[in-house]
């Protein structure tokens, strides 16, 4: 198996060897240029590449005063990262090994005081979660420190190790990481940040590095600037919190080369207006151009597209916190809106895996089909049930039952005059998986039609081969008896009629 690394991962920031040599020789170019300028005049357009970008419409915008609840007031605003989860499946026949991993972690590592208390025997009942009732709801194993992890010690108080389950034969696991106010420092000092506008070198993908008086520029605000700061200052939290995780527990989504699907819950106390005031600073912290809200909750979630292949599905839940001291309902809903979209989000990337795993499986068929040979055919066919095993096992049995619909109901999106993306997305899981199994199906179907094609056509060969054999059989003997001085023509006829 291959494991991932940072950069394959992240990759919505990343520069390749081609992209510094670019800049490199862009600059060196403009340098040139501009000296030769006295004997060789600038056109207009190159007056207009190499002049500086003075854009103060660009600069990023401050972030909004936040309003406390109880005294009614405006006070300085926060974002502050409460919880980062991340989520993997775990196969029930693997509970054993699990068990054995969540023992390993708690030896090198030690419980929180303040975490569920736990005897041996109540860990042995892990094995109940294979039989689980309940169906939508987390069962909290264990909360404990991570003891070897500078980093981690510094940003994460702690790690709590939840299961729920998620079909007949899969479970759900939840690695929940508690952000200490350390990295929330570093959070809103970005969000305070004034960032200017800047230009990079853009070039056309059939552009080479070495051709600078091609290139153009690409302009970005100093909202993309704090973005991008604030983006990898998370990837670099999730990843250090990642690799922690797979030095004592197997993470299925890294078998599958994708990064485990990820929900992060902030706590602000800006308050989102109808006039979309402020609409730039949100964008700058991620939350996205159209979020779904829900006043019941006092919170907007946010939907991420991914930036590579590599990268898995990321949420994020921004809270507001209670309205009041009598109403708790938004405090609880921070603590458990990540539940709510647990297992879309496995369901989901599992789902992914599949229709790569489809494309990648189709390259392979076609190939073996165009030389009709049943042996390699039936190679292909354990090859491809190997590789979906997993996949078509969950997408056979997922029919989206562990879906708790009811508390979806209350987000709100301006994409849709009646419901959210969230309701949208949550409900229509269930059909997107079932026409994934279709295409599998109709994988292995075309595969089976092959395979027997294969043997058919091997058959009809031997047939025609046994055939020719018998009747070359037929004339020799029929020569040896004409050359014979006695033939025996009643036993020649008594052979030809055996034979027909």
């Amino acid at each position: 198996m291959k494991r991932l690394s940072r950069k394959k991962v992240f990759l919505k920031y990343s520069t390749t060897l081609s992209d510094s040599l670019a800049r490199s020789t862009y600059s060196l170019y403009k340098k040139v240029r501009i000296t030769l300028s006295k004997f060789f005049p600038l056109r207009d357009y190159e007056k207009d590449r190499f002049e500086e970008l003075i854009w103060r419409d660009g600069i990023s915008d401050a972030m909004p005063l936040g309003y406390d609840f109880s005294t009614k007031k405006n006070e300085v605003g926060y974002l502050n990262l409460e919880y980062l989860d991340f989520y993997d499946y775990l196969p029930k026949e693997n509970l054993d090994i699990f068990k054995r991993e969540l023992k390993l972690c708690v030896a090198k590592n030690k419980l929180a005081p303040f975490g569920p208390f736990r005897t041996s025997k109540d860990i042995d009942i892990i094995d109940n979660m294979g039989r689980y009732v309940d169906r939508m709801a987390f069962s909290n194993i264990l909360v404990m420190k991570l003891c070897h992890n500078e980093y981690l010690k510094q940003y994460s108080s702690q790690v709590s190790i939840s299961l729920r389950n998620l079909s007949a034969s899969f479970l759900v696991v939840k690695y929940r990481f508690h952000i200490n106010k350390e990295f929330n420092e570093q959070i809103n000092i970005i969000c305070k940040t004034e960032f200017s506008p800047f230009t990079d070198v853009s070039r056309q993908f059939n552009i080479p590095w070495y051709q600078p008086w091609k290139f153009g520029r690409a302009m970005f605000t100093g909202n993309d600037a704090r973005e991008k700061k604030l983006y990898m200052l998370i990837a670099e939290l999730k990843w250090e919190a990642f690799a922690e995780l797979r030095r004592y527990f197997t993470i299925h989504f890294e078998h599958n080369q994708i990064f485990p699907t990820t929900f992060e819950t902030y706590l602000t106390n800006i308050r989102p207006n109808n006039a979309q005031e402020n609409r730039g600073f949100w964008n700058s912290v991620m939350l996205g151009y159209h979020p779904d809200y829900a006043p019941k909750y006092n919170a907007c979630v946010s939907w991420e597209y991914r930036h590579s292949q590599n990268e898995g599905m990321r949420c994020a839940a921004y809270c507001g916190g209670d309205y009041s001291d009598s109403d708790h309902l938004p405090g609880i809903a921070k603590h458990d809106l990540a539940g709510i979209y647990a297992v879309y989000m496995v369901a989901s990337s599992i789902n992914r895996v599949a229709e790569r795993d489809i494309a990648l499986c189709n390259k392979q068929i076609s190939k073996v089909i165009r030389k009709s040979k049943t042996a390699p055919i039936l190679k292909t066919r354990v090859n491809v049930e190997k590789k979906l095993y997993y996949s078509y096992r969950f997408i056979s049995e997922f029919t989206g039952g562990t879906i708790d619909y009811d508390d979806v109901k209350a987000f709100r999106s301006q994409l849709y005059k009646h419901g959210s993306v969230s309701e949208n997305c949550l409900k229509n899981i269930s059909n997107n998986t079932a026409e994934t199994k279709n295409q599998i199906d109709m994988l292995l179907k075309i595969l089976n039609d092959a395979a027997e094609y294969g043997s058919a056509k091997s058959n009809m060969t031997l047939q025609w081969f046994m055939m020719i054999i018998t009747v070359l059989s037929l004339v020799v003997a029929i020569i040896a008896m004409i050359g014979s001085e006695k033939p025996d023509f009643k036993a020649l006829w008594d052979t030809i009629s055996g034979l027909f």
